[in-house]
């Protein structure tokens, strides 16, 4: 059965209304598309359609708990591909490189080099990244000009994105619980080091993860 432009309109139509996500709207229009070529003229496209939804999917409403567990297993995807890649960072010959950035942050803060105005907007640039992050992704997946259907990476990409600044934050509050910030505190160099290093290197692992995705979107 070879579909006509109503049919294949029709089946993108009931689809779309089923799937939240571009990932299993497209896996199982395909696959209803090459199962659909293999039914008899004979049968009509409802009954075809309805059959192979039951046989293969086990019925209409399994379509969505068959999605909800596409995300939950693409997620987790996701966090481990994103803790492989920071991982990575600390791992001969990576290592290499990251001692002797670490050591260069450590004697730019230790020894004051960069002006306190040059500083000051440095992190303001660190904290405003994850805004210009997101809606970077958006573009390169097709979001802005209205192209594609939302992604079950939307939300954990976006997570992803923010996690340093809500460590930041968190870190924050508990010194403020604690009484430790006030207006004489300053952090240590050491603790600005590690902040900073681990910040970058985290970021580095998301833009190699956020790389992946691009180029799966342009496979597909």
């Amino acid at each position: 059965m070879k579909l006509d432009a109503r049919q294949d309109e029709l089946l993108k139509h009931y689809l779309r209304k089923v799937f939240l996500y571009r990932e299993t709207y497209e896996e199982v229009y395909d696959h209803m598309v090459s199962a659909l070529q293999e039914r008899p003229y004979t049968v009509s496209f409802q009954d075809a359609v309805n059959d192979i939804i039951r046989r293969d999917f086990g019925g209409h409403s399994n379509l969505i708990v068959m999605e909800k567990s596409c995300k939950k297993a693409m997620v987790k995807e996701l966090r481990n591909k994103q803790f492989g890649y920071f991982a990575e960072f600390f791992k001969f010959p990576h290592l290499l490189l990251v001692l002797g950035f670490s050591v260069c942050v450590y004697l730019i803060f230790d020894k004051s080099l960069l002006s306190p105005h040059t500083v000051r907007w440095m992190f303001w640039g660190m904290a405003l990244l994850p805004y210009f992050v997101i809606p970077l992704r958006f573009f390169y997946t097709g979001y802005v000009f209205g192209e594609t259907k939302r992604s079950i990476r939307d939300n954990m990409m976006a997570d992803l994105s923010m996690l340093p600044m809500r460590v930041f934050f968190a870190v924050g509050a508990i010194f403020v619980i604690n009484g430790v910030y006030n207006a004489a505190y300053h952090p240590s160099t050491l603790m600005v080091t590690v902040g900073v290093v681990f910040y970058t290197l985290y970021f580095l692992a998301y833009f190699k993860l956020s790389k992946d995705e691009i180029k799966v979107r342009m496979i597909g």
